[in-house]
């Protein structure tokens, strides 16, 4: 499922209440990017894999009245392990060690809602997809036309020097994009009809064939973000 998060500068953090609903739909790690001074401008902190941790984590970089742009990100592993190496955010470049890091200073993060067509044998599809795009980061337009043609229903938000780059369609509330608002529980989700329950029931949803994942009581589809309830 996941949850990227984009505050602009400017605009007010979310509260800890906010980030606990999206930190209880989404447990298996969170992690922030925001602005820094100095020759790499971005500091990425993450691995944070109990609510405590991350706590702890925001009131350290006061992140409550931060007023720059900041990148957040709450896990569900779709693809490889739960580690705080796979949280996001992941930096641009080929080295494993450097892309599992869990401070880093650089000058690209990226963060990423859905699944992509990427196999990787070292981590997820998200961390692969930083190791292909990192041999762009001199020639952003290519990077940039990659993350595009690749997107599809995916959500990613892009960290640079001088600004954030969003691709895919974001819900904004106050200001802030959320890549989806499936962590409001009070969000309306669908019960299947019987055709459409038999094609979730094989691991497909019944309107773009992605593989569906289910859970005690939903099926979500992480292609286009639609949830259903299960029948009880």
């Amino acid at each position: 499922m996941c949850v990227a998060i984009y505050k602009p500068a400017g605009i007010e953090t979310p509260s800890l209440d906010t980030l606990k609903q999206c930190w209880d739909a989404n447990p298996d790690g969170a992690g922030f990017a925001l602005r820094t001074e100095g020759e790499y401008s971005i500091g990425i902190h993450k691995g944070y894999m109990t609510w405590k941790q991350f706590v702890m984590a925001y009131g350290k970089y006061h992140l409550s009245d931060f007023t720059g742009d900041l990148l957040l990100h709450f896990r569900i592993a779709t693809h490889g392990g739960i580690s705080p190496g796979l949280t996001h955010p992941f930096s641009l470049t080929k080295d494993v060690k450097l892309l599992k890091h869990t401070n880093v200073r650089t000058n690209y993060a990226l963060i990423h809602n859905g699944m992509l067509p990427i196999e990787s044998d070292e981590g997820s599809d998200t961390m692969e997809f930083c190791r292909r795009l990192a041999p762009l980061y001199r020639d952003i337009p290519s990077a940039f036309n990659l993350i595009e043609g690749m997107a599809g229903n995916n959500k990613i938000a892009v960290m640079t020097r001088d600004k954030v780059h969003l691709f895919g369609e974001w819900e904004c509330i106050d200001g802030v994009y959320f890549s989806n608002t499936l962590w409001d529980w009070q969000d309306d989700f669908y019960l299947p009809t019987r055709k459409e329950l038999r094609q979730l029931q094989k691991g497909f949803c019944p309107y773009c064939d992605g593989k569906v994942i289910p859970e005690d009581d939903l099926f979500y589809c992480p292609e286009c973000g639609d949830v259903w309830e299960r029948a009880q």
